[in-house]
């Protein structure tokens, strides 16, 4: 062997280290408390109410070390930005991808609130500089939806035990303005600056709120009163969503059932049980809550073709979207994982399935779910544009999306089956509704029950 080659073969042994994930956590944080709040402005947002900053160790599990009952989980793939200025309450759930960002601002969430999969909250959107600093407040018993978008400085909600339900729908953007407690915005709605949605009104679909009289008078076209089916849907929304929040505690701290964590002696208990591996990627839901002891085993994990037992349970903590539950999709993993775009996130862990048959391929922030207990099924060859929402409907129902159905950047589709071939357009909202093969949807259009009920306009 020649010299150069005895060389080049000492220089590929040598031991270099490799770059590794430590915990994975996509969490990033100032290191110190925000210079531009005085000590008794930061003593206000820690204690009225009570809050905790999003830095470690109050992540996943906020406060460190509460019980499941009690604590607010943050999962993994959510992105806190100058998190000693996100103030959260306890009891909460903030979802996969979720953005909390209090760069320049300010950002505090009450207790029992479900900021969704892919929602944005923004302090400061403008990244402006003076005397006021942003602040964003998100109430007691808030939901943000799928992909909606809060930006400062805003209010949502409001603190306290009585403080009434209230909802932001999937892909809606708050503005600048004000939701009050009870109050209802639908999905793709828009709130402008200095608006007030008054307590008890729902802003429908796709309206575009700028004046005051557009928020309060429902004779002006934009709003309507919320009815009690309304506030039924959004307490079990709410409750469903608290409910995982405890199963994603109890799978990341482990217990007698899920079991110690990897490398971590059967001796140490609680919070010092933490697994990332078992709440990151493509994993376990937590087990069903009918179960004598709740999320106790976990339940289902998704599947993906075997090279000879067909669909088989996959445990990825690397996969790079967050897949939970039962999911299955038809495409080998790595393929599926090389057509999904950042920040997907697919969850059938609220007791339905969601088949899919092959992914063409998807933009950045894609939110694939079925919250409402109807199973989603999704055909080959599936396409899907940056912020699309794809949701099931109502229990008992089965939403269908055929062959190379292509969905639109922005939209919205919920409890709706779709043709083979059909297109739907960007920032298009479809509820329950049913089209045939081949169909076109014009950008914005709004369909309620089968029916064009108006067009987005913001």
């Amino acid at each position: 062997m020649s010299r150069r080659s005895r060389g080049a073969w000492r220089r590929s042994t040598a031991a270099r280290p490799l770059g590794e994930f430590l915990e994975d956590r996509r969490l990033m944080s100032a290191d110190s408390w925000p210079g531009y709040l005085s000590p008794a402005e930061l003593r206000s947002l820690l204690r009225d109410p009570l809050g905790y900053p999003a830095v470690r160790p109050n992540t996943p599990v906020l406060p460190y070390g509460a019980p499941a009952a009690t604590a607010t989980y943050i999962d993994p793939s959510a992105c806190i930005l100058n998190g000693y200025a996100v103030i959260l309450g306890a009891g909460s759930f903030v979802g996969p991808y979720a953005i909390l960002d209090a760069a320049g601002g300010v950002v505090k969430v009450g207790g029992g609130t479900v900021i969704l999969d892919n929602a944005a909250i923004v302090a400061n959107p403008t990244q402006a500089r003076g005397a006021g600093v942003p602040e964003v407040f998100i109430g007691d018993q808030v939901e943000v939806g799928y992909g909606a978008t809060v930006n400062g400085p805003a209010v949502v909600g409001e603190f306290g035990a009585g403080a009434l339900p209230t909802s932001i729908g999937p892909g809606a953007v708050i503005d600048g303005g004000t939701v009050q407690a009870g109050a209802f915005v639908s999905a793709l709605a828009r709130v402008g600056p200095g608006v007030a949605i008054p307590s008890g009104m729902r802003v429908l679909p796709g309206a575009n709120v700028t004046t005051q009289a557009e928020a309060s008078d429902p004779a002006l076209g934009k709003v309507t009163p919320a009815t009690d089916a309304d506030r039924a849907a959004l307490q079990g929304s709410l409750a469903a969503n608290l409910s995982l929040k405890a199963g994603y505690v109890t799978l990341y701290q482990g217990q007698s059932v899920t079991g110690p964590s990897p490398g971590v002696a059967n001796s140490r208990l609680g919070v010092f049980n933490g697994n990332l591996a078992a709440i990151t990627g493509s994993n376990n839901q937590p087990g069903s809550p009918t179960a004598s002891t709740r999320y106790l085993p976990p339940g289902p994990t998704p599947r993906f073709p075997s090279p000879s037992r067909g669909l088989v349970g996959a445990s990825l903590p690397n996969f790079t979207a967050r897949a939970t539950g039962d999911a299955s999709i038809s495409q080998r993993a790595r393929l599926a994982q090389a057509s999904l775009g950042r920040r997907n996130s697919i969850r059938a862990d609220q007791g339905r399935p969601i088949a899919i048959g092959s992914i063409a391929g998807t933009g950045r922030g894609v939110t694939i779910n079925a919250p409402g207990g109807g199973a989603l099924a999704i055909g080959q060859r599936f396409s899907a544009g940056a912020g699309s929402v794809i949701l099931g409907g109502a229990a008992g129902t089965n939403a269908i999306i055929g062959d190379d159905v292509s969905i639109g950047a922005g939209a919205v589709v919920r409890g709706t089956s779709l043709g083979a071939g059909t297109v739907v357009g960007p920032m298009a909202y479809l509820l329950n509704s049913d089209f045939p093969a081949g169909t076109t949807i014009p950008a914005g259009a709004i369909y309620v029950d089968g029916v064009l009920v108006g067009h987005v306009s913001r």
